[in-house]
């Protein structure tokens, strides 16, 4: 028993030692939630070898219990998710009015309900192959996207644990749709406050002067570049023409980033220059993983978001890295189907 103790320990560190080495060297990254939940799973088979080691029956109950807590109150948010999810629709339309981006909590809840008439109702009504077909790729593939939204958050929350240091040379703002075609609104609004925060941190702490790159161009809907009312906005805030440069080209997170690296080289005449971007909370890992990807060597800062926001904002991100990483997922999605076609033609054979 005390080998199986050590050795969860020893695989514990290990793991511990891989997630340190990616958080402060690899952060952009959405292995990072895998990597925390293989160390809470780690942790967890080591406290249970623990308590057989110890064998003390009170601690063996309360971790019991605490285990029952914990699936109880996961197996019942599930079950019932759709109340909070409908919830939010209503607000959501409320502030945002009815589009297809401000519904995905409403498409999500009405997912949820079918899946929860499916699991207790049973209602397939289908030869026995079929049934144990459907149910076992069902099954599976609800498990899988659940598994990847919960890392896909985790790896959300931990990257916005970040805390830069005051020593960067250029600090690219994200651009966002404005209102009326012309004005900065509050989710734009939050990023160019975070951006000017941190730059007025920084000139505090290290008397560094950081150039603020607000990057956006013009949508089919916007009488004049992001980028330009972005600055307008920073310049209306106090921040020094000199520090300020605009990126108006872009129409996507990739295209900042591309556009803002190329301003930066252009204006610095340097390589390596110390980059950080900043984007609204639920974005920055999206734009980070994009980051590393392009070269950038830029990691992200984010800005709060509204409440009621945020639900369809992370849904967004997690079908946009959904997308960004299709080859790993088709894969997996086709794994997912050969199992369920072997459970439905054993159960054939078995007959």
């Amino acid at each position: 028993m005390l080998s199986g103790l050590l050795t969860m320990l020893g695989i514990q560190v290990v793991l511990l030692v891989v997630l340190a080495t990616y958080l402060i060297k690899k952060r952009n990254t959405s292995v990072i939630g895998w990597l925390i939940n293989l160390n809470l799973l780690c942790f967890m088979a080591l406290l249970f070898e623990a308590l057989v080691v110890i064998q003390n029956v009170l601690l063996a109950a309360i971790f019991a219990i605490l285990l029952m807590t914990v699936v109880v109150i996961v197996g019942g948010g599930l079950i019932f998710s759709f109340v909070f999810l409908f919830i939010n629709a209503y607000f959501a339309w409320k502030r945002e009015g009815r589009s297809l981006s401000s519904s995905l909590t409403l498409i999500l809840g009405i997912g949820v309900i079918l899946v929860d008439i499916f699991f207790l109702f049973d209602p397939i009504n289908a030869p026995k192959p079929i049934q144990n077909f459907i149910t076992m790729f069902l099954t599976l593939f609800i498990f899988y996207i659940l598994l990847t939204v919960w890392n896909t958050m985790v790896s959300m929350i931990v990257y916005n644990l970040y805390f830069p240091k005051y020593d960067k040379d250029y600090i690219i703002v994200l651009g966002s749709g404005l209102i009326d075609g012309y004005k900065v609104g509050r989710l734009l609004g939050n990023r160019i406050n975070k951006g000017i925060e941190f730059y007025h941190l920084q000139l505090k702490k290290t008397s560094k002067h950081a150039k603020l790159i607000f990057s956006g161009g013009q949508g089919g809907d916007e009488k004049i570049p992001e980028g330009v009312a972005m600055k307008k906005y920073a310049l209306d805030q106090g921040v020094p023409e000199t520090d300020t440069l605009v990126e108006d080209k872009s129409i996507n997170t990739r295209q900042n980033l591309i556009f803002s690296d190329r301003i930066i080289k252009n204006d610095s005449g340097r390589d390596d220059s110390k980059i950080v971007f900043v984007t609204n909370n639920f974005h920055t890992l999206r734009g980070g993983i994009l980051a590393g990807k392009l070269g950038i060597p830029a990691t992200g800062i984010g800005a709060k978001t509204p409440f009621y926001y945020l639900p369809n904002a992370v849904i967004r991100e997690y079908l946009a890295l959904f997308v960004m990483h299709k080859r790993f997922h088709i894969a997996m999605m086709s794994l997912i189907f050969v199992v369920a076609l072997l459970a439905g033609v054993s159960s054939l054979i078995i007959k």
